[in-house]
């Protein structure tokens, strides 16, 4: 029975927490190893995201193995939707390993195939399970291995990071106060706070998300009217507002996020690079946990 990672409940709280202790652990984010030597890893990906196919690229090739890339050009897309069964069937033929991007993870999880390799999330609308323990595992360092009593603030329109941080309550002791702006609508962030049984905190301006926050996250803007990116960005003003020295982390690939502010970007409160590294170590760790039983 292959393991299967399209949400942090495939993990489990046990299993969230070693991920991310063990991607902790890993002394060199780019240590190479023969852990994937013979495995084939399949990347299919409905939209285009070159930081997520450099990161599990790297990952991959890094523990030895191959990776097979297939992006948005041709009909592939209308061909698994026809005929799902045949073509993952015939895909089990050629790779040990898929990772999909773009893909809504709660259809998938309803697919008709039967697949018998696993399938990682590597990002979808609903949930972005590597980015949210990467990013996990950014706080613990610098919150003392301790989240207990941690702010989180988020700024932007919601994505699949959002979600799968929503989820991630379940299992980390911290707080989430969320600003999503006008056009986003908030009620699938109240679902989601809702199905996963937790509580957090919707606002409605930047400055009310950041309050106090020690972490400051830079969502999406995808929904962001152009008279309103001003408003929604991160400047050093707004994050005066935060708890004296928080950090600010994006919450989506640079191009699809909200603004930070230049120099901002480039001091150390970001951390966008241990972010990247964080990403790299735990995409290692989701491969020893999908093919090792224990």
């Amino acid at each position: 029975m292959p393991r299967h990672v399209l949400s942090l409940q495939d993990l489990g709280e046990a299993g969230s927490w070693l991920i991310v202790q063990q991607a902790r652990g890993i002394p060199d984010a780019r240590t190479q190893t023969d852990f994937m030597t013979e495995r084939v890893a399949l990347l299919l990906f409905a939209q285009e995201s070159l930081p997520e196919r450099l990161c599990i690229t790297a990952a991959v090739r890094q523990m030895n193995g191959a990776t097979l890339y297939q992006g948005t050009v041709g009909d592939w897309r209308e061909e698994l939707h026809r005929h799902q069964v045949q073509l993952l069937g015939v895909i089990n033929y050629y790779v040990d390993c898929m990772y999909l991007y773009g893909f809504p993870a709660s259809v998938w999880a309803k697919r008709e195939a039967d697949v018998k390799y696993p399938v990682i999330n590597a990002g979808s609308p609903d949930g972005h399970p590597a980015h949210a323990l990467a990013d996990i595992a950014c706080m613990l360092k610098y919150s003392r291995d301790n989240l207990q009593g941690v702010r989180v603030g988020w700024v932007g329109c919601a994505n699949g990071t959002l979600y799968s941080l929503i989820e991630a309550m379940q299992y980390f002791p911290y707080s989430l106060q969320v600003s999503l702006p006008p056009r986003n609508d908030p009620a699938a962030v109240r679902d989601a706070a809702r199905r996963f049984g937790v509580e957090l905190t919707l606002v409605d301006t930047p400055e009310q998300a950041v309050a106090g926050s020690q972490y400051v996250f830079a969502g999406c803007r995808s929904e962001l009217a152009a008279e309103d990116e001003e408003r929604w960005s991160i400047t050093p003003a707004l994050l005066d507002k935060a708890a004296p020295g928080a950090h600010v982390l994006l919450g989506s690939q640079p191009i699809r996020a909200i603004t930070v502010d230049r120099g901002l970007a480039e001091s150390s409160r970001s951390l966008l690079l241990l972010q990247a590294e964080n990403r790299l170590r735990v995409h290692k760790r989701l491969l020893h946990w999908v093919f090792l039983e224990n």
